[in-house]
């Protein structure tokens, strides 16, 4: 998918989280990027909201991590535990 959203910028998690309830039906419990944690579910309230209005290249530069062209996300859905995030294919993302 093109993590980019309608205004040109790069998605925040919240749009990235949107988009698969939107294209793929699924609710989304965690997201990640590699070890990153992109989105928890289970984070308090405040947390959350701070996880979601995140960009997804501001999760990587406060990771320390190099400017990347393509991501590779990976998510666990409503109804299944964290082991499951590997029978499903990655999310690939490319940023502007």
């Amino acid at each position: 998918m093109q993590a980019v959203n309608a205004d040109g910028q790069v998605m925040t998690v919240q749009e990235v989280l949107d988009w698969l309830q939107r294209t793929h039906g699924w609710t989304v419990t965690m997201l990640l990027h590699g070890d990153t944690v992109l989105y928890d579910r289970e984070e308090n309230e405040e947390k959350r909201a701070q996880q979601q209005s995140q960009r997804l290249s501001e999760y990587l530069e406060d990771a320390g991590m190099p400017r990347q062209q393509d991501l590779e996300l990976l998510y666990v859905c409503e109804g299944e535990d964290a082991e499951a995030e590997d029978s499903r294919p990655p999310l690939l993302c490319s940023l502007p």
